[in-house]
């Protein structure tokens, strides 16, 4: 499966759109993608409705987008996990400290505003 990733800003955050497998292939496009977002101080909501896998590399990316956000006082959202791939989230226990949503919506809700992150 080909692998493409899109990286869309406003105001509220930058949306990441993922497409394809996240795999030890396509891993450092991705990895390099979510930090670019988040080494920019601004919340990641990250679109993975089209992905078809995601392995531990994938995973591993993720947590430390995850981490590096912290750092910055950022924030990374997942939504619209196709059930495959929700289901490895929850497994490994990620779903714990990642927030993942069923919609865009429902995680741009849950974004601090812009005067909150200033």
């Amino acid at each position: 499966m080909d692998f493409d990733i899109n990286l869309m800003r406003d105001d509220r955050c930058t949306l990441v759109r993922v497409h394809g497998d996240i795999d030890v292939v396509s891993r450092t496009r991705f990895e390099e993608a979510l930090f670019e977002v988040v080494d920019s101080g601004e919340p990641m909501v990250v679109d993975m409705r089209e992905v078809t896998f995601c392995d531990s590399t994938g995973l591993n990316a993720i947590v430390a987008a995850n981490r590096r956000a912290a750092e910055h006082g950022s924030v990374v959202a997942l939504v619209a996990l196709p059930p495959r791939v929700q289901r490895v989230f929850h497994i490994t226990g990620i779903d714990k400290f990642i927030p993942i949503y069923d919609t865009l919506r429902e995680a741009l809700s849950t974004l601090p505003s812009k005067t909150t992150r200033s």
